[in-house]
């Protein structure tokens, strides 16, 4: 099956409800309402930093695609809705258009649209295994000149890639690879991961080499539902995706797990649904958060900025409503976990 088709299959399938699987475990998460604020609602300020870069609020739009007509023209939309909210903005994998030069403006057309907000490659961690140093290095040369990037991000996918029909589950050398990535791009790098969530352990072999750890946890758009649902009925794949459907760690736990031995800039992700999920993460002591998902569907129906209106909206009023002024100000703003979580964290000894 061509690159090309499984892009658009990601697309569709990940806008609909197939691909949302469990829970993200925010509804675990209690943000104390404060009565008496002491601010208007215009006090709260959201502009903050981004890896260093001036944004206009702690939230961006997450990596999702690139490589075909359509993936082209979602990005040009995304691109245009970033640079007017003054947003990052993430793109999907550009492996694709590394070995098919003819599907570049599908990528390039986010920095057609989007020129002054800070823009993240994206290149696959399987791909960097593969790949010899002066290969990945020229690999990673061009993924940051096509879309002018401030960032790379190294997506993780371990799950996906052994669901995956046309799936390449090779991570051996990756973590050297990683040195390599962010030596020749000479940009801040970002590690990902895309559904499944990044443990303590994990985070602390990433510490002095990432400088940024992106959650992507579980509960929220899952890779391996995808998979499965494009896998032959009666394969392997489709077994595999059945039994490993709930496979993966919560959001809200991987936040607790990164910060509890990272020092770094943390990205909070997967299934983010609304401003109070992203102020919640933010609460939790993640940096900043993305979403993705929703802004696809947002996209492909034709109501993209209202989306992001309403996520900013929603991050506003959180804010306000626990008396938080600034972005700081969230990590500071008393909450209290759910049993699962506060079960996951102690026995997990985690300081979160």
């Amino acid at each position: 099956m061509g690159i090309e088709k499984r892009k658009d299959d990601h697309i569709y399938i990940a806008s609909s409800e197939i691909s949302q699987v469990g829970s993200a475990w925010f509804e675990e998460v209690v943000l104390i309402h404060n009565a008496l604020p002491e601010m208007d609602i215009s006090d709260v300020e959201l502009s903050t930093r981004f890896l260093g870069a001036s944004v206009k609020a702690p939230f961006g739009i997450g990596a999702m695609t690139g490589g075909t007509e359509l993936a082209g023209k979602i990005n040009a939309e995304l691109a245009k809705a970033a640079e007017e909210f003054g947003i990052p903005i993430y793109v999907g994998s550009q492996r694709v258009a590394l070995v098919k030069r003819e599907v570049r403006w599908t990528f390039e057309v986010v920095k057609q649209n989007a020129p002054s907000v800070p823009k993240v490659a994206n290149l696959g961690a399987p791909q960097l295994a593969e790949l010899s140093e002066k290969e990945l290095e020229a690999w990673v040369v061009e993924a940051v000149d096509m879309i002018d990037a401030y960032a790379i991000a190294v997506h993780l996918n371990a799950a996906q890639e052994v669901v995956q029909p046309e799936g390449e589950p090779n991570f051996r050398g990756v973590l050297e690879k990683l040195k390599i990535v962010k030596k020749a791009a000479g940009k801040p790098l970002i590690v990902k991961e895309t559904g499944t969530g990044i443990s303590k352990e994990v985070a602390a072999r990433l510490s002095g080499i990432a400088d940024a750890i992106d959650i992507g946890g579980f509960g929220g758009t899952s890779f391996v539902a995808i998979e499965g649902a494009r896998a032959g009925e009666s394969s392997l794949q489709r077994r595999l995706a059945e039994t490993f459907r709930l496979w993966g760690i919560p959001t809200a736990a991987s936040i607790c797990e990164v910060r509890s031995a990272y020092a770094g800039y943390i990205i909070a992700s997967g299934g983010i649904r609304s401003g109070l999920d992203g102020a919640k993460a933010l609460a939790m002591g993640a940096h900043f958060f993305t979403m993705s998902q929703p802004l696809l569907k947002a996209a492909l129906e034709g109501r993209l900025r209202g989306e992001i209106e309403a996520v900013i909206a929603e991050l506003r009023t959180a804010m306000f409503l626990t008396g938080a002024r600034t972005v700081r100000d969230l990590s500071l703003v008393p909450r209290v976990y759910g049993p699962r979580l506060r079960n996951w964290i102690e026995q997990r000894r985690l300081s979160c």
